[in-house]
């Protein structure tokens, strides 16, 4: 196929920087993710726009916002950038394969404005095309053909990821025009609330579930049952993960420790200046276990407190605290 075949990376544990550096020497990428075991990617977003085509094994289960999709070898989902989602791999086999396109914000953007488009409506929502759309236009070939066109030489190659980028967004707004897409299999508008209420407020370093819930008028033991089942998360981890992001791109952009953790919603930067042991520190010798209750049983939890603490200890020196 031409394509490169990676075993799927741990989305939450990357930067923003990081996730552009597969895009650093070109403007669309694509990889051959391949999962062999039950593996599942907390809430994350990335900074570029990202299409996923399962080609073999398993079903996908992705959760965005108050939404459930089910996303079947043969249909193609696709995520703008920014777009917080998480996703579960092997539901019903033990092996998934996908095709996932990455695309530059600045090459889709200026692909739609000459494009002039009408009904993008989908361009700034999570859309699925059914396998007819995807089987009548060829999504797969064309990933191909992207793929390939990496191989060409730098004079002409931003051509044709232009070109490419284009047949891409007018195929899917056919597809989306004449009803060739995919429903979400659930929808939860108390979980949508939620999921919007947390990415308002996880800067406030006082918020709770209890709070959450008294804010949505729903009992605590509802809305906490409610929110994993959509999303696959707690309430405490997703609120978590959006600090950690925020964090992490603070620390990126030159920010202190301390300002970095404040601005997230941490009450303090303590548990990041204490090694890797800390993880496993009782709730009262650590501010972060403290907000997130069990989830540092979670091994991805684990990686992203380890992440957190490698900036740190990369920015002591040069930060002020």
């Amino acid at each position: 196929m031409g394509i490169e075949r990676v075993s799927h990376y741990i989305d939450n544990v990357l930067t923003e920087a990081q996730a552009r550096m597969g895009l650093r020497d070109t403007r669309l990428l694509v990889t051959w993710y391949t999962n062999r075991e039950n593996k599942q990617s907390v809430v994350h977003s990335h900074p570029y726009h990202e299409l996923v085509l399962p080609i073999g094994g398993s079903t996908v289960r992705y959760s965005v916002d108050g939404s459930v999709y089910l996303v079947h070898v043969g249909e193609l989902v696709y995520f703008p950038s920014q777009v917080y989602h998480s996703g579960n791999f092997n539901i019903d086999d033990d092996q998934s394969d996908r095709l996932v396109v990455q695309i530059d914000d600045a090459l889709w953007q200026a692909t739609r404005r000459r494009a002039n488009l009408k009904n993008t409506g989908w361009l700034q929502q999570v859309t699925v095309l059914d396998r007819e759309a995807c089987c009548k236009w060829d999504f797969k070939g064309l990933f191909i053909r992207m793929a390939q066109s990496l191989e060409l030489p730098s004079s002409i190659r931003d051509n044709v990821f232009e070109a490419q980028a284009a047949e891409m967004m007018l195929l899917i707004t056919q597809a989306t025009g004449s009803g060739q897409t995919a429903a979400p299999s659930s929808t939860s508008v108390l979980v949508a609330r939620a999921v919007a209420y947390l990415q308002a407020h996880y800067q406030d370093p006082t918020l709770t579930t209890a709070q959450l819930a008294q804010e949505l008028y729903a009992s605590r033991e509802h809305l906490s049952r409610a929110f994993k089942e959509c999303t696959m998360e707690s309430i405490h981890n997703y609120l978590t993960y959006l600090r950690m992001q925020h964090c992490r791109k603070a620390l990126e952009e030159g920010v202190s420790v301390l300002n970095a953790c404040t601005e997230s919603g941490f009450p303090d930067y303590s548990s990041f200046s204490r090694p890797s042991a800390a993880c496993t520190a009782s709730p009262r010798r650590n501010t972060v276990r403290n907000i997130v209750g069990k989830s540092q049983k979670s091994k991805h939890f684990r990686q992203c407190i380890h992440m957190i603490k490698q900036d740190y200890t990369a920015h002591t020196d040069n930060c002020c605290l």
